[in-house]
């Protein structure tokens, strides 16, 4: 599965990644939003169940293979409300086996299986994922490389490190936003290199990670992002995923206390056509 919009200014058919830019925002696999109207119905059906996690593990173990992807989908959404997620080593052993099974499975239910065992918080599933990066499909590597972030695994690191080298910038894009939340200083230095990437929205994600760690490197970057005129210049963005490219942008931000951010925010407080971006703006501004 691949986008390939064309780059700004570039009148070839080199694939770019453009496609995925509100992903890389907001930490969803590329490879699911494919699904997306399908998840819709198939959702509505599910969630009339009074399906339990339990449940879902034995669908993803018996099941259809519409039905296995579907409840390992579940899986992903209910376990990220912490109050869902059981802690006993019977649920963790059962998770382990299920995502250690899908190897040879549908690509959906190994995905959806990864993003579930992240948003669990469990961070003993944080081996199960790094174990997976040795030998897996691109297709599923984004799903676990994003786990491995939410999960804040250090182990990983050094395998994430390894992938900024990687030419599927999908996954440079899956790295340099799990490096962002792992937040380990000594990944500075390689996340100020991903300030130059061939990709925009690598770079974009670059310099969100180095803001999350107190680093300005990317500041020019951050000034980009909360300018509208600049990012008119990418279609592929819409303005409802401006303004929550743009609130990122603020958000990370907010500790600064830079001059030119400031002085940024106060055009934002007064020209901006989004009542939300103007008041987290004006939350800034006031906290400052």
């Amino acid at each position: 599965m691949s986008y390939d919009p064309q780059t700004q200014g570039n009148q070839s058919d080199k694939k770019s990644v453009f496609g995925v830019i509100v992903h890389s925002f907001f930490v969803i696999p590329f490879s699911l939003a494919i699904f997306s109207i399908l998840l819709f119905v198939s959702v509505r059906v599910l969630t009339m169940e009074k399906h339990n996690v339990n449940d879902y593990l034995e669908d993803i173990e018996t099941g259809s293979l519409t039905k296995r992807w579907q409840s390992a989908f579940e899986l992903s959404r209910i376990l990220s409300n912490p109050q869902m997620v059981p802690h006993d080593q019977k649920f963790i052993h059962n998770m382990t086996t299920a995502f250690e099974k899908s190897k040879n499975d549908d690509d959906r239910v190994r995905q959806y299986l990864a993003l579930a065992m992240g948003r669990s918080g469990i961070v003993d599933f944080g081996d199960v994922l790094l174990k997976a990066t040795r030998d897996e499909k691109d297709e599923n590597l984004y799903a676990i490389i994003t786990s491995l972030g939410i999960l804040h695994c250090i182990k990983a690191v050094p395998v994430l490190l390894n992938v900024l080298n990687d030419d599927n910038a999908h996954l440079r894009l899956a790295a340099v936003i799990a490096l962002g939340n792992i937040a380990d200083a000594r990944t500075i230095v390689h996340l100020k290199r991903m300030l130059n990437d061939p990709e925009p929205n690598v770079t974009w994600d670059a310099a969100i990670a180095l803001a999350k760690m107190k680093d300005k490197s990317g500041k020019t970057i951050i000034l980009d992002l909360l300018d509208r005129h600049y990012l008119d210049k990418f279609p592929q963005i819409n303005l409802q995923d401006q303004s929550r490219m743009m609130m990122v942008a603020i958000s990370t931000t907010s500790s600064w206390h830079d001059p030119d951010i400031e002085n940024t925010l106060k055009e934002i407080l007064t020209k901006d056509r989004n009542m939300n971006v103007r008041a987290l703006a004006y939350k800034v501004l006031n906290n400052s």
